[in-house]
């Protein structure tokens, strides 16, 4: 909770600061997920479609924040290490907070990004046959990349390419979804 509440504040300091400038601007979406995870053990390397949402403020033409929540699909896998004959689920829900940074590039409704930061509360369930078995919380680095595309000067449009460093495995999300700016 103090991370969230630093987070927070830190915020609503760069907001304050950069208020006068021309290219800050808010936005907010959503996209749909595609995730694809594999555990290191290889029990469960499975992928489908999850969720995130998004709101994020930019500074100014380089700098921005971005605050998300994400929900993934049920990972199903084979438990035979553990059970014989069982099947587990794995799923993954929780928010992340990103530094974003953007590319100089000469299209005028083209935005290229990249952002790192810090993903926290991933509150990770794992059922065993249908019974949950297991159920803990991850955190940890956050990466990603895409672009954006301005339909309207409110609408615009967004793919990206995220990376999470859950506990144990791997966790990758091919987002695609769109955005509203004001």
């Amino acid at each position: 909770m103090k991370r969230i509440g630093t987070a927070a504040i830190l915020l609503l300091v760069f907001c304050s600061a950069s208020a006068d400038n021309g290219d800050a601007e808010w936005r907010v979406g959503g996209s749909l997920a595609f995730s694809d995870y594999q555990r290191d053990d290889n029990s469960v390397d499975n992928n489908g479609m999850g969720l995130e949402l998004f709101a994020q403020y930019r500074f100014n033409s380089w700098v921005g924040v971005e605050g998300s929540y994400y929900v993934s699909p049920e990972f199903k896998g084979d438990s035979a290490p553990t059970v014989a004959g069982g099947e587990t689920e794995t799923t993954y829900q929780g928010v992340a907070l990103n530094g974003i940074g953007y590319l100089p590039i000469p299209a005028e409704r083209l935005d290229l990004f990249i952002k790192a930061g810090y993903f926290n509360f991933f509150d990770v369930n794992i059922k065993t046959d249908g019974v949950v078995s297991d159920t803990s919380s991850d955190d940890g680095l956050a990466l990603g990349a895409g672009f954006s595309v301005r339909a309207t000067d409110q609408i615009g449009f967004r793919v990206e390419l995220d990376w999470y460093d859950v506990t144990g495995a791997e966790l990758w999300t091919a987002d695609i979804g769109f955005e509203y700016r004001f």
